[in-house]
């Protein structure tokens, strides 16, 4: 396949293919989303999109990189020993809110793919979401030794319940508010969670 002829998009034609992926995976899933739909919304050809991801799945696992690798920047940021636990829990958990409301193709690619159990979804998401998952359960059993606080709900499940329903919340479009109401209730579950 030869090299694709360069243009003048002031997006770079990987950035642009990625983005599209996520919107188009977040739509329709790893099973319904097809490379055409993903190349048109990238403004480039099949082809071209092949030459830079030669198959869906090696698309789709780049896209559920790239995607966890933003979510750790958002929330490292919040990983510092700085200040009490208690401060710490609350903004870890604000940033992962506000990272889901900024990234809102995260919680659909998320929660659609976590129930779909064909392959190669499991595995490519679960290479995302575990490493990430796994150090912010360790940052805060560590924190949460050092400030002596004695929580009896396992942090993993903690964690899970948080973000799921942060997930949930999100994605739920017009069934946000009549679901969830209108208050941020994000401070109250992290505390009656974690502290």
């Amino acid at each position: 396949m030869g090299r694709p002829k360069l243009d003048a998009h002031p997006v770079p034609t990987t950035e642009r293919i990625l983005n599209a992926a996520e919107r188009i995976f977040s739509e329709n899933g790893y099973a319904g989303a097809r490379l055409a739909d993903i190349a048109a919304e990238a403004d480039i050809r099949r082809p071209s999109l092949l030459y830079h991801f030669e198959s869906k799945e090696v698309l789709y696992e780049a896209m559920v990189h790239r995607l966890f690798n933003r979510l750790m920047n958002s929330l490292s940021g919040q990983m510092l020993s700085d200040t009490t636990f208690e401060v710490q829990i609350i903004e870890l958990g604000r940033a992962f809110r506000n990272f889901a409301e900024e990234n809102t193709a995260f919680g659909r690619i998320v929660i659609r793919d976590i129930v779909d159990h064909r392959d190669p979804v499991p595995a490519l998401l679960a290479s995302g979401v575990v490493p990430v998952l796994d150090l912010v359960c360790h940052y805060i059993e560590t924190q949460q030794a050092a400030s002596q606080t004695t929580n009896s709900v396992p942090v993993r499940s903690a964690v899970l319940q948080f973000c799921t329903d942060t997930l949930l919340q999100i994605s739920a479009g017009p069934l946000r508010s009549p679901l969830w109401g209108t208050d941020d209730h994000t401070d109250m579950l992290l505390n009656r969670l974690f502290l």
